[in-house]
């Protein structure tokens, strides 16, 4: 691995730490303020930056793999984790409200895709250029 390959895991890997604590700060003073009424996917909203993007990232930066994720795969990747964290900000948003919303459905498909074709295209064995 790189010098600059280095550099750019460990970027991405405080990236998440502060979008994890962020989302932690994010959640905890919006269940403060919702007179007592808890969601999980509220209080759980840091979860995703933190196993799903900081814990990967962190993994790739410290451990020896044979390569590291291209820019498509990076790009869907975190796509994907961005559209599961924004999905469970509005559930938890709405839990707390007390509604319901149909298409919110839609964030938790769609970063479900995007994450699953971020791992995939890092397993694909890469074009010989």
């Amino acid at each position: 691995m790189s010098t600059s390959d280095k550099r750019k895991m460990g970027r991405t890997v405080r990236m998440y730490a502060v979008l994890a604590a962020f989302c932690a700060v994010f959640g905890f003073v919006y269940e403060q303020f919702s007179h007592g009424v808890f969601s999980p996917f509220m209080g759980y909203l840091f979860l995703f930056p933190l196993l799903g993007g900081a814990v990967p990232f962190l993994l790739l930066y410290l451990l020896p793999f044979p390569r590291l994720p291209g820019t498509a795969s990076r790009y869907a990747y975190h796509s994907g984790l961005a559209a599961l964290t924004v999905g469970s900000c509005l559930t938890g948003a709405f839990d707390i409200y007390g509604t319901t919303a149909p298409l919110v459905g839609v964030y938790w498909w769609a970063g479900a895709a995007f994450t699953a074709a971020g791992v995939l295209l890092y397993l694909l064995p890469q074009r010989v250029r």
